[in-house]
């Protein structure tokens, strides 16, 4: 009687999963006919708009941005628009109906954050606004980036980025500051890289405005003038010289100075392989690193003598420093004879490594 009533019980449980798998294909069906239904009443749209072929006879309605409200029917215009959104008659389309636009951003606005975040990404996928636009769309998405999702605020980020208005981006950046706002630098700095607009006009804009911002900001800044190029690298030195500037700050800029070398600053970033506290290592490892670039007898006496730290970071920076300046053997022989283990064995090693790059690879 038992083993009947478990079969039974078994049973019904199969019977449940069997109808659960069923709805759960039924439904994905019926979203899958709504999608395409969607995107086939918007590429009519889309086609009638481009065979008209002039911005004024293809106004958007009220009606239009009634039913671009839903995420499903935006979902379905992006699909169909994104394969078009170069076309010089589409663009002329979207630069026509800019109001039109900012009128559905405010609706957005109000709506999940989720959904706030996909009309900014169509925004940027679109690119909605151009470098020389600074309007009321670019307000909508400084207001979007104080949205407490991280996707909001990112996509709404991408969307300054990709109009490429350099004031744009100053203000989205100063404005997050402002509200503290803390968005990953490393995020920041890839979208930074991403600038639609002037690089190298950006990076001069962010110059002036340095001092305002927050220092996870100043660090995603640097980011951008180290790949921006080497216009601000007698500028810059300004803040390496100050003892004031935040560690991480004062590092990032090192490493600017290791990839645009200035002969003439070397005694600045010698100063921080010594830091006054001896536990600020990070000075040190950093400035270890860059003299690679500044050769001299004094360089190599100063990356000699902290070839003994105890943070193996210091250690390793300094040893391959030494190996990068092609220093002969018989300059570290007091080092790779000494008494410091970890001091000759790393120096060794990289003097080892760097010979047989240079090997491979045919350098000087």
């Amino acid at each position: 009687m038992l083993s009947l009533y478990f079969l039974f019980i078994i049973i019904v449980i199969t019977i449940a999963i069997m109808l659960s798998i069923l709805l759960y294909k039924a439904n994905l069906e019926r979203k899958d006919r709504r999608k395409s239904q969607l995107q086939s009443k918007w590429r009519s749209y889309l086609d009638t708009v481009m065979e008209k072929g002039h911005p004024g006879n293809s106004q958007m309605m009220l009606s239009d941005i009634k039913e671009l409200q839903s995420a499903e029917d935006l979902m379905a215009f992006y699909a169909e628009a994104v394969l078009i959104k170069e076309d010089k008659i589409f663009r002329t389309f979207l630069h026509y109906n800019k109001d039109f636009w900012v009128q559905l951003g405010r609706a957005y606005e109000k709506k999940r954050a989720i959904e706030k975040a996909y009309f900014a990404y169509v925004c940027e996928q679109l690119r909605l606004n151009e470098p020389d636009e600074y309007n009321e769309l670019t307000e909508l998405m400084l207001s979007y980036i104080m949205a407490s999702s991280v996707y909001c605020r990112e996509n709404a980020l991408k969307a300054l980025y990709a109009f490429g208005n350099i004031d744009g981006v100053v203000d989205g950046l100063l404005t997050l500051t402002r509200n503290h706002a803390v968005h990953h630098r490393k995020l920041v700095s890839d979208g930074l890289m991403e600038f639609k607009g002037n690089q190298k006009e950006l990076a001069e804009a962010l110059y002036e405005r340095f001092e305002q911002f927050d220092k996870e900001y100043q660090i995603a800044i640097i980011d951008l003038f180290r790949l921006s190029g080497e216009c601000l690298k007698h500028r810059l030195i300004t803040l390496l010289e100050r003892k004031c500037t935040d560690k991480d700050v004062a590092c990032a800029l090192l490493r600017y100075y290791r990839k645009y070398p200035v002969p003439e600053y070397k005694e600045i970033i010698l100063a921080y392989l010594y830091p006054e506290n001896e536990e600020d290592w990070e000075y040190t490892s950093t400035a270890a690193s860059v003299l690679g670039q500044y050769p001299g007898e004094d360089t190599v006496q100063a990356l000699k003598s902290v070839l003994s730290s105890k943070y193996w970071y210091v250690r390793l920076n300094a040893s391959r420093s030494i190996a990068e300046l092609g220093v002969e053997e018989s300059q570290v022989r007091d080092i790779l004879d000494g008494q410091d283990f970890y001091a000759k064995d790393q120096l060794s090693y990289q003097l080892a490594n760097h010979e047989e790059e240079r090997d491979q690879y045919g350098y000087n």
